[in-house]
Protein backbone atom coordinates (compact mmCIF):
# COMPACT_ATOMS: atom_id res chain seq x y z
CA UNK A 1 0.00 0.00 0.00
CA UNK A 2 1.37 3.36 -1.02
CA UNK A 3 1.16 6.16 1.54
CA UNK A 4 0.91 9.82 0.62
CA UNK A 5 3.42 12.11 2.27
CA UNK A 6 2.08 15.14 4.06
CA UNK A 7 4.36 17.35 1.98
CA UNK A 8 6.03 16.64 -1.35
CA UNK A 9 9.63 15.47 -1.05
CA UNK A 10 10.94 18.72 -2.59
CA UNK A 11 9.24 20.71 0.17
CA UNK A 12 10.66 18.37 2.80
CA UNK A 13 14.15 18.86 1.35
CA UNK A 14 13.75 22.65 1.45
CA UNK A 15 12.53 22.53 5.04
CA UNK A 16 15.48 20.32 6.04
CA UNK A 17 18.02 22.64 4.42
CA UNK A 18 16.39 25.74 5.88
CA UNK A 19 16.33 24.11 9.32
CA UNK A 20 20.06 23.30 9.08
CA UNK A 21 20.77 26.91 8.10
CA UNK A 22 18.53 28.21 10.92
CA UNK A 23 20.45 26.18 13.50
CA UNK A 24 23.73 27.42 11.97
CA UNK A 25 22.54 31.01 12.29
CA UNK A 26 21.48 30.52 15.92
CA UNK A 27 24.63 28.66 17.00
CA UNK A 28 27.32 30.46 15.03
CA UNK A 29 26.27 33.45 12.96
CA UNK A 30 24.16 35.38 15.48
CA UNK A 31 26.81 35.24 18.25
CA UNK A 32 29.50 36.21 15.71
CA UNK A 33 27.41 39.06 14.30
CA UNK A 34 26.62 40.40 17.76
CA UNK A 35 30.33 40.24 18.65
CA UNK A 36 31.24 42.21 15.49
CA UNK A 37 28.36 44.65 16.03
CA UNK A 38 27.05 46.96 13.36
CA UNK A 39 24.35 46.17 10.84
CA UNK A 40 25.11 42.43 10.91
CA UNK A 41 23.92 42.25 14.52
CA UNK A 42 20.49 43.21 13.20
CA UNK A 43 20.51 41.59 9.74
CA UNK A 44 21.48 38.05 10.80
CA UNK A 45 18.68 37.69 13.40
CA UNK A 46 16.22 39.17 10.89
CA UNK A 47 17.20 36.54 8.31
CA UNK A 48 16.99 33.84 10.98
CA UNK A 49 13.44 35.02 11.67
CA UNK A 50 12.65 34.96 7.95
CA UNK A 51 13.92 31.37 7.80
CA UNK A 52 11.63 30.43 10.69
CA UNK A 53 8.65 32.10 9.02
CA UNK A 54 9.58 30.49 5.68
CA UNK A 55 9.67 27.01 7.22
CA UNK A 56 6.28 27.56 8.83
CA UNK A 57 4.79 28.86 5.58
CA UNK A 58 6.04 25.82 3.64
CA UNK A 59 4.57 23.51 6.28
CA UNK A 60 1.30 25.42 5.88
CA UNK A 61 1.58 24.89 2.09
CA UNK A 62 2.15 28.56 1.28
CA UNK A 63 4.57 29.36 -1.58
CA UNK A 64 5.80 32.52 0.15
CA UNK A 65 7.97 30.27 2.31
CA UNK A 66 9.96 29.34 -0.79
CA UNK A 67 10.49 33.01 -1.62
CA UNK A 68 11.78 33.63 1.90
CA UNK A 69 14.11 30.64 1.49
CA UNK A 70 15.48 32.03 -1.79
CA UNK A 71 15.98 35.46 -0.20
CA UNK A 72 17.91 33.90 2.64
CA UNK A 73 19.98 31.87 0.16
CA UNK A 74 20.88 35.05 -1.73
CA UNK A 75 21.84 36.74 1.56
CA UNK A 76 23.98 33.72 2.49
CA UNK A 77 25.95 34.06 -0.75
CA UNK A 78 26.57 37.77 -0.18
CA UNK A 79 27.15 37.68 3.60
CA UNK A 80 30.67 36.10 3.65
CA UNK A 81 31.75 38.40 0.81
CA UNK A 82 30.57 41.44 2.76
CA UNK A 83 32.02 40.37 6.11
CA UNK A 84 35.26 38.62 5.16
CA UNK A 85 36.27 40.36 1.92
CA UNK A 86 34.75 43.86 1.89
CA UNK A 87 34.92 44.54 5.66
CA UNK A 88 38.10 42.39 5.99
CA UNK A 89 37.04 40.62 9.20
CA UNK A 90 38.82 37.27 9.41
CA UNK A 91 36.68 34.23 10.09
CA UNK A 92 36.15 33.73 13.82
CA UNK A 93 37.75 30.27 13.55
CA UNK A 94 40.67 31.61 11.49
CA UNK A 95 39.82 29.29 8.58
CA UNK A 96 40.01 31.15 5.26
CA UNK A 97 37.89 28.61 3.35
CA UNK A 98 34.99 28.54 5.83
CA UNK A 99 32.63 30.57 3.54
CA UNK A 100 32.49 27.58 1.18
CA UNK A 101 30.04 25.87 3.59
CA UNK A 102 27.43 28.66 3.68
CA UNK A 103 27.76 29.05 -0.09
CA UNK A 104 27.02 25.36 -0.63
CA UNK A 105 24.06 25.58 1.75
CA UNK A 106 22.83 28.69 -0.07
CA UNK A 107 23.06 27.09 -3.50
CA UNK A 108 21.22 23.99 -2.24
CA UNK A 109 18.47 26.06 -0.60
CA UNK A 110 17.98 28.14 -3.74
CA UNK A 111 18.03 25.02 -5.95
CA UNK A 112 15.48 23.11 -3.86
CA UNK A 113 13.26 26.18 -3.41
CA UNK A 114 13.24 26.53 -7.20
CA UNK A 115 12.53 22.81 -7.64
CA UNK A 116 9.71 22.92 -5.07
CA UNK A 117 8.28 26.02 -6.78
CA UNK A 118 8.18 24.25 -10.15
CA UNK A 119 6.54 21.14 -8.63
CA UNK A 120 4.13 22.97 -6.29
CA UNK A 121 0.79 21.21 -5.95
Amino acid sequence: MKTKLLLPIQNQAVIALMLIQLVHKIVREIPGAVKLGGLGAIAVPVFASLLTIGILLIVLKNKWGLILGMLDGAFMIFQPVLVHIIQAHPDQNGIWWYPIFPWIQAVLIIYFCNLAWKNWE
